[in-house]
């Protein structure tokens, strides 16, 4: 398994200098967030060579590009369109960087709340969506998150299975499933397989009322953005699990806060999830 930076971490920072932190500290790749100041979908090829160039020189590789396309079940037909449209620039991004992985989501609500015509039409337009990635050699993978149709394992894999592509995936993100109740570990991991085309790594912890800036509210309740190994995230059982099922894509730190100091806190995560893979 590999280790990535989530740009979002360092997400008031320039991509240069990013690249300079991420390879200095030990990093495998990076995962650029697909907005400004990093990789926005209007940025010109030109530049998104540039950035090639730039990791090639700091010998670090691309693990996913991190869009914020997608979200079809709320959309109108014009809008949907407008999302894939913008997922094939990101498709052309992906080759230049020479990374296959785009992050593209169905939409949400959870599917305790979604309607079948709102699922149906997740589906519908992801299949859209796979077919054209796999046009452009790509594959794409559906983030488990709160708020989403996918917010469990077992609702990735009905999901999953109604698209019905092989191009077509998810990130497994415990933080966000620790968020959503579900389980994170040995048995998220064993149902969902080699269909784990990514992780995402992040501490969370639910709190009683909001503390402070780093609190956001889910429902009624509240959560707190923590440093990795500081919050109630037990990352362990689901790196072990994806060690025995031969998982050898990238775990990708994404911590939210603080934003005091952003070196500072890719450097943390990163020496924390070393340590906690040493644990294994």
């Amino acid at each position: 398994m590999k280790t990535s930076l989530f740009t979002l971490v360092m997400k008031d920072c320039q991509l240069e200098e990013v690249i300079e932190v991420v390879a200095r500290i030990g990093y495998d790749g990076i995962e650029p967030r697909g907005s400004e100041p990093h990789l926005a979908v209007d940025t010109p090829i030109e530049r998104v060579e540039e950035i090639c160039s730039l990791l090639d020189d700091a010998g670090l590789r691309t693990s996913c590009l991190a869009t914020y396309t997608g979200g079809y079940t709320r959309k109108t037909d014009a809008e949907c369109q407008q999302e894939l449209d913008n997922l094939a620039k990101f498709a052309k991004f992906a080759r230049i960087l020479g990374c296959d992985l785009i992050r593209h989501g169905a939409g949400g609500p959870s599917p305790r709340q979604a309607t079948q015509e709102q699922f149906e039409r997740g589906v519908n337009w992801m299949q859209k969506a796979a077919d054209m990635a796999a046009s452009a050699g790509c594959r794409l993978a559906i983030e488990l998150h709160h708020g989403g149709l996918a917010e469990s394992a077992e609702d990735a894999d009905r999901l999953l299975n109604a698209i019905n592509r092989e191009n077509v995936g998810v990130i497994l993100d415990p933080g966000n499933m620790y968020i959503s109740r579900a389980d994170y570990g040995d048995k998220a991991v064993r149902l969902l397989g080699d269909r784990i085309f990514h992780v995402h790594v992040k501490d969370e912890l639910k709190v009683g009322v909001h503390v402070d800036s780093s609190c956001f509210a889910v429902g009624d309740e509240f959560y707190q953005h923590k440093l990795l190994g500081d919050g109630a995230v037990d990352h362990i059982p689901a790196f072990r699990a994806l060690k025995e099922i031969g998982y050898t894509g990238y775990l990708s730190c994404e911590c939210h806060g603080p934003a005091e100091d952003q070196v500072a806190v890719a450097e943390h995560e990163y020496a924390e999830l070393k340590r906690q893979l040493s644990a294994l």
